[in-house]
């Protein structure tokens, strides 16, 4: 009796589980769309190209079976109206809202500007299209303006405009196989950032998150700290610079004082006879040259060391007369042979010019004899 009883209770529990799957299984079969049901969505009455506007004259709607209609597509017309398209849609292909954009990037709007970069230059050219969003970069060199090699983060969230000129958006295998330019979309207020970084560095793009920028206007905040960071090098520079021309200043003092001759207070000017007095000059103790300078009317000579400053030695030529005498014996001479003149008393100096000179050219051109008249 006990068997039989334990055999009615696990009967009755199956029976129970078997009930509650059925059940399950009909109210799932209830809730699915029968099979060959069709429902309306909306899809490209006209090709509709990338950046142009979804009116309700470029869409119609059409009965897609339930089965095939794409994630996201929708028979509600506000849903779409008003956006722009972010790739090509051909006649009767399903308008999905991931295909579509809230600002129309594909056409330079008010307050900004496209700018072009050589697509080389660019290390992910072939991984970006028109609407992602990239990071500029640039690398400084070591230079008279940068103290020291650095990257700097110039504008963050930027636009691809076009790639050599073609806004569209195209799958992988109808990507370009290589590029020559690649267009940026830049705010105006960042143009100044970007000839910066253009000018003075290397340009780099890092590709940003699409879904971090959707729908945001781009950025300027990063653009502006860039440009303090010129401004800072801009005034370090110029502050070297200044520091470098006082210290010349300072040096080129220093040596005009060391080879300045003081000035004495101005006496009556006596005329005296020339002295021919002596200076007893101080004589070189290291290798170096003579200098002649003057200064203040004065010549003054200088011992030169090379990596020192000058030395003052004396005036130049202490020994030298102040006029010029005439010799004695040419006085002598001129008194001997004075002439009269129209009562005038003339000194005969014919025998400075030549003519009795012992020497004297031969006629007949055999050269120089000596003349014994």
């Amino acid at each position: 009796m006990r068997s039989k009883s334990l055999y009615l209770v696990l009967a009755g529990i199956c029976g129970v589980a078997a009930a509650a799957i059925a059940s399950q299984w009909l109210s799932a079969q209830a809730n699915s769309q029968p099979v060959g049901v069709s429902t309306e969505i909306f899809v490209a009455a006209v090709s509709i190209d990338v950046g142009e506007e979804i009116t309700a004259q470029k869409v119609q709607l059409e009965k897609w079976p339930a089965d095939k209609i794409p994630q996201g597509a929708s028979g509600t017309l506000s849903e779409m109206e008003g956006k722009f398209a972010k790739q090509r849609f051909y006649v009767g292909e399903a308008i999905m809202p991931v295909k579509l954009m809230e600002e129309n990037w594909s056409a330079v709007r008010k307050g900004y500007k496209a700018v072009a970069m050589k697509a080389s230059e660019v290390d992910i050219a072939n991984l970006i299209q028109p609407g992602d969003r990239v990071d500029v970069l640039a690398y400084f060199a070591k230079s008279e303006l940068i103290p020291r090699s650095t990257t700097q983060t110039v504008l963050q969230g930027v636009r691809v405009y076009a790639l050599d000129g073609d806004t569209r958006r195209h799958s992988f295998d109808d990507r370009p196989k290589s590029l020559r330019t690649i267009e940026l979309l830049i705010s105006e207020n960042d143009a100044a950032a970007w000839t910066y970084a253009n000018e003075l560095g290397n340009i780099r793009l890092s590709l940003g998150s699409q879904e971090e920028f959707d729908g945001k206007e781009l950025p300027n905040e990063s653009g502006s700290e860039f440009l303090e960071w010129i401004e800072q090098q801009q005034q370090v520079l110029e502050e070297k610079t200044a520091a470098k021309e006082r210290q010349l200043k300072q040096e080129f003092a220093l040596l005009e004082s060391s080879v300045r001759v003081p000035t004495e207070p101005s006496q009556p000017i006596i005329k005296t006879e020339p002295v021919n007095a002596t200076v007893n000059i101080p004589p070189a103790t290291e290798n170096g040259f003579p200098m002649i300078k003057m200064v203040e009317g004065k010549l003054l000579e200088y011992w030169v060391v090379p990596g020192k400053l000058p030395v003052l030695r004396g005036p130049a030529n202490p020994t030298a007369p102040s006029q010029t005498s005439i010799p004695e014996e040419i006085k002598r001479t001129a008194d001997s042979t004075e002439t009269k003149s129209g009562g005038t008393a003339v000194a005969e100096y014919s025998f400075l010019d030549g003519r009795k000179s012992p020497f004297n050219a031969n006629s007949n051109g055999n050269g120089f004899h000596i003349n014994d008249r």
